[in-house]
């Protein structure tokens, strides 16, 4: 189950799946091309909703990720090289972190994101992923 959780009032997102489907994810990232429908979490709580697709392109910028204007939509968008970087350490995430663990992804600690980034937080789903 791979969500991705929206707080209205910070602006933060929240990533969360299995090892399986978040190491997946960074693949796509890697790519740059095509979209992933997102599972619905009904009480999103204490972030505001939950988004329903994963939108990625490809330009010569460094890696955006940003929720679109239809509010149901998150981009990731960027130059080859840059969408690498992120898609490495998403990967690196997925097979070498504790379940309990998170990590942050925004701009201006990580290079490779632009300004136009929302802050992003990675995070295992505690349902389908062993302790």
């Amino acid at each position: 189950m791979l969500y991705v959780l929206v707080s209205d009032a910070t602006g933060e997102l929240e990533l969360s799946g299995s090892r399986a489907e978040l190491y997946a994810f960074g693949r796509q990232v890697r790519a740059g091309l095509g979209e992933t429908a997102l599972s619905h979490v009904t009480d999103p709580a204490p972030y505001s909703r939950s988004l329903s697709r994963v939108t990625f392109g490809q330009a010569e910028t460094a890696a955006v990720i940003a929720v679109l204007a239809d509010g149901e939509t998150l981009e990731v968008r960027g130059g080859p090289e840059a969408l690498a970087v992120l898609a490495t350490n998403i990967e690196g995430f997925a097979q070498e972190s504790d379940p309990s663990d998170h990590l942050h992804l925004e701009y201006p600690g990580h290079a490779y994101l632009s300004e136009e980034s929302d802050p992003l937080v990675l995070a295992f789903d505690r349902e389908s992923t062993p302790s």
